[in-house]
């Protein structure tokens, strides 16, 4: 076992609360970026236990100055950047079977669909902007953006109007 491991086990007990009840109050935005950075829940679920690692990982190390949100997420836009690229080296992504057999209900099609819509979107976004877009649909402000990606407010928003411009363009192009 290394040191960093055998220092781990030896956490203090309220350290590892304080770490467990942080990341229970903003798993949805753990949950969040792992379905924007997967296509299968196998995949969704291997990525969220490397982002807790990660972030166990790094807790010790965490300022409790800064608001924990903004350190989780940029650890875990990390951790799904890296992870992403890792799938992408070994070729396509393939629904499993499980998911390949499930149907959604009826009544959940229309959702289902805008889910499938909003998936494509991100797909055809390179790390950086998938990343912004996400914060941006989170209602991240322009600086809480910037903190998270460590740029610029004005370099979030004009990333922001651009990529909105190429999303009008190709609406309108797939329109006509």
């Amino acid at each position: 076992m290394t040191s960093q491991a055998t220092t781990k086990s030896a956490a203090p007990l309220a350290e590892q609360q304080s770490f467990l009840g942080l990341l229970d109050s903003h798993q949805r935005m753990l949950l969040k970026v792992c379905w924007a950075y997967t296509r299968t829940s196998h995949d969704r679920d291997d990525l969220f236990q490397e982002i807790v690692s990660r972030l166990w990982a790094a807790f010790g190390t965490y300022d409790r100055q800064r608001t924990f949100s903004t350190w989780m997420y940029r650890v875990a836009l990390n951790v799904a950047i890296d992870f992403r690229r890792r799938q992408q080296s070994r070729g396509p992504e393939t629904l499993s079977l499980a998911e390949s057999l499930d149907p959604p209900s009826p009544q959940d099609e229309p959702k289902q669909a805008q889910l499938a819509e909003l998936h494509e979107l991100l797909e055809r976004q390179n790390e950086a902007d998938r990343a912004i877009l996400l914060l941006c649909l989170e209602g991240n402000s322009y600086r809480e953006i910037g903190e998270i990606l460590g740029i610029s407010e004005s370099n979030v928003g004009t990333r922001l109007h651009r990529l909105k411009q190429s999303l009008r363009q190709s609406v309108h192009s797939s329109e006509n």
